[in-house]
């Protein structure tokens, strides 16, 4: 069974292509044992990382977030919005990677350990 540096390693060096730095490699393991949902910087580029078993509520939350932010004075306080419905619809139109990835809209799944991640570029 392979380490979870030895995956970060495989995962940063053949999924992401690019080159590796070991303080950043030591950081991305760190993160994963202490944070569900974290950015990181490997060479130069942004990623935001997050638990599969936390991606969903986070995506609620943030879909929530926005649809208020954008909406602010239009929606009168009274107006029920089903918050999980409303998510469901658009991981359906879009998946996570439109809305968690800025850079390209794109979704990599990853195992570390026996966690699965999903991990998105942001810049």
């Amino acid at each position: 069974m392979k380490t979870i540096k030895r995956q970060i390693l495989e995962f940063i060096s053949e999924e992401l292509e690019l080159d590796i730095n070991r303080e950043e490699v030591k950081e991305f393991e760190n993160q994963l044992n202490l944070e569900n949902d974290f950015y990181i910087e490997i060479d130069g580029n942004e990623y935001r990382v997050i638990n599969a078993d936390a991606i969903w509520d986070i995506f609620v939350e943030e879909i929530k977030d926005i649809t208020e932010e954008c909406y602010t004075g239009k929606l009168e306080w009274w107006i029920a919005v089903d918050w999980e419905e409303t998510a469901e619809n658009c991981l359906q139109a879009d998946g996570y990677g439109h809305h968690f990835s800025g850079y390209d809209g794109s979704e990599l799944e990853c195992e570390f350990g026996e966690e699965d991640y999903y991990i998105f570029r942001t810049n």
